[in-house]
């Protein structure tokens, strides 16, 4: 009886100390940059629909890209600078590829690339914005849940954009 009362005690802990950890630093750290990549990207990605877009839809769709990803990465900033995380300034390497071959559309061509790269992303992106939400950190979490709607607003509009065509 003893024995059994000590491993239930010990299972019960190990329970508890499990749902009560801690946010990793470094899972903080690569949302921050994970996030600040993805709205670099969705931003060119933005401008690059509001100049070549076939349609009046993905063009407005591009500006409001544009308009919402500056915003976003000025909120990143400040958090950032709050997490005293250092933030890239540019484009990763692997978006920049991506981007390029974006670049290399043009017609409805460019416009199917669009969509579905930005559709990708923001499905991408909304799930790390969800995670993100549920750290401890407090002012990681309050961003995340703070911005979700607009990462969720951006699939949304895509979604109803590729229905449209």
């Amino acid at each position: 009886m003893k024995t059994t009362f000590l491993i239930l005690a010990a299972v019960m802990l190990c329970a508890f100390s499990l749902s009560d950890k801690k946010t990793d630093r470094k899972e903080i750290e690569k949302f921050l940059v994970e996030m600040t990549d993805a709205r670099l990207m969705d931003r060119e990605e933005g401008r690059l629909a509001a100049e070549r877009g076939t349609t009046k839809d993905i063009r407005d769709y591009g500006t409001w890209m544009v308009n919402d990803q500056t915003v976003l990465l000025e909120k990143l900033k400040k958090l950032a600078a709050q997490e005293k995380v250092t933030l890239p300034e540019k484009i990763s390497t692997e978006k920049s590829k991506a981007l390029e071959k974006l670049k290399e559309k043009i017609g409805t061509d460019f416009d199917d690339k669009f969509l579905k790269m930005i559709k990708i992303d923001h499905k991408r992106d909304v799930r790390k914005f969800k995670k993100a939400a549920g750290f401890d950190n407090a002012n990681v979490s309050t961003f995340a849940k703070e911005n979700l709607p607009i990462i969720e607003k951006h699939l949304s509009g895509v979604e109803a954009i590729k229905k449209s065509m």
